[in-house]
């Protein structure tokens, strides 16, 4: 079966591009005959082939124009482009994937789309600016052009059947993973010495965005006692430009003044699995997620996690997170404060989330996810 996907998915560290990396791999792994077509704009087939590499299951093509080739004006006419340019190069597959939420869809092929959430309808979730009056828009072209839909939990699913009821069609529930190389890591010397570990510590793992509530952690983080923020540290993994970064820290300078609130950037994923290894816990109270890809990753490397009690992330979690009400500070401060204080707790939860990361592997994503494509060739077959 010859499948193409949007390579504008894959390019990137978020987790909508992390799962759209792992499930082609995996999918190309599993040796039943799925070649993956990578439908990418010009002068993407070096990165592409970077995570890929060649052989006879991928097959790059570099072939979409850069939707502001012709400047900001002409964007619309360019995506008219975009979507004949996408209509030639998949002429000979079976179906199309969409990974994220393309703008341009093309439609002569049967088409799978993920949706991974629909936090930009929510007002509770900070967006602003023209996403939140467009997605809705998006999401019911990507439904009414779809075959079939994938979504990475039940809760997303849910979501997708109260808001846009008219959609009848099937929602596949294909949960996401955590990578191989999310194991129980040592802390070396150097990355040690590279960001200046020297107390136990929470981690933080996520981008300047408002709805992961990083303002409510940091206020958690700051009720605890002096005592307790001189002995142990906060470790923010942030992802994001510098001047975002510093923008950050600089509007919210009351709560980095003890020191004990660090801020670490550029941070590789090897150097990502250390510090989750040897983290007392990592904080992860976010306002809502549509799978919680960072929940699964830390109980991969052992890392107990803390995490809300809403959305998709206690499917994630099962009986191995510590769950708290986002919304509350002091529900917060406190599962903080119980993982930095009980060993026995900290030892609990690492084995726990042991067992529970080991029940999502990216295989039986990508064997899911085969099987909704089946279904749909032989629908239109």
């Amino acid at each position: 079966m010859n499948v193409a996907f949007d390579a504008s998915a894959v390019l990137g560290r978020s987790g909508i591009e992390r799962y759209s990396r792992e499930v082609i791999r995996a999918l190309t792994a599993l040796d039943q005959g799925v070649v993956a077509t990578l439908i990418g704009s010009k002068d993407s087939t070096a990165a592409l082939e970077g995570y890929f590499g060649r052989g006879e299951s991928i097959d790059v093509r570099d072939v979409l124009s850069h939707e502001r080739a012709l400047g900001a004006p002409l964007r619309r006419f360019m995506r008219v482009m975009q979507r004949r340019q996408w209509d030639a190069a998949a002429a000979n597959v079976d179906l199309v994937h969409i990974l994220g939420p393309q703008k341009v869809l093309p439609h002569k092929r049967p088409l799978v789309v993920t949706i991974h959430d629909l936090f930009p309808m929510y007002d509770a979730m900070g967006i602003e600016g023209t996403l939140k009056s467009k997605f809705p828009r998006r999401i019911a072209r990507q439904l009414r052009a779809a075959s079939a839909v994938m979504c990475p939990s039940a809760y997303v699913a849910s979501t997708i059947r109260k808001h846009f009821p008219w959609y009848t069609g099937p929602i596949h529930v294909t949960p996401l993973a955590a990578s191989d190389e999310f194991t129980p890591t040592p802390m070396t010397e150097s990355v040690q010495t590279r960001f200046g570990i020297e107390h136990p510590y929470l981690l933080f793992i996520g981008r300047l965005d408002g709805r992961k509530n990083l303002d409510r952690m940091l206020d958690a983080w700051n009720m605890l006692p002096a005592g307790v923020r001189s002995a142990v540290n906060f470790v923010l993994v942030l992802a994001g430009g510098d001047d975002a970064i510093e923008r950050f820290r600089s509007a919210r300078l009351q709560k980095f003044q003890d020191g004990s609130v660090r801020i670490l950037k550029d941070v590789a994923t090897s150097e990502i699995v250390q510090l989750l290894s040897s983290a007392r816990a990592l904080a992860f109270a976010t306002l809502g997620e549509g799978f919680g890809l960072p929940v699964i990753e830390a109980m991969k490397c052992g890392c107990p996690v803390i995490t809300s009690s809403t959305t998709s992330l206690p499917e994630v979690g099962g009986d191995a997170a510590l769950y708290v009400d986002p919304m509350s500070v002091d529900d917060i401060a406190s599962a903080m404060q119980r993982c930095i204080d009980d060993d026995e707790l900290v030892s609990m939860m690492r084995e726990r989330g042991l067992v529970q990361s080991s029940a999502f592997t990216w295989k039986a994503t990508a064997q899911a996810t085969l099987d909704v494509y089946r279904s749909v060739v032989g629908t239109h077959g």
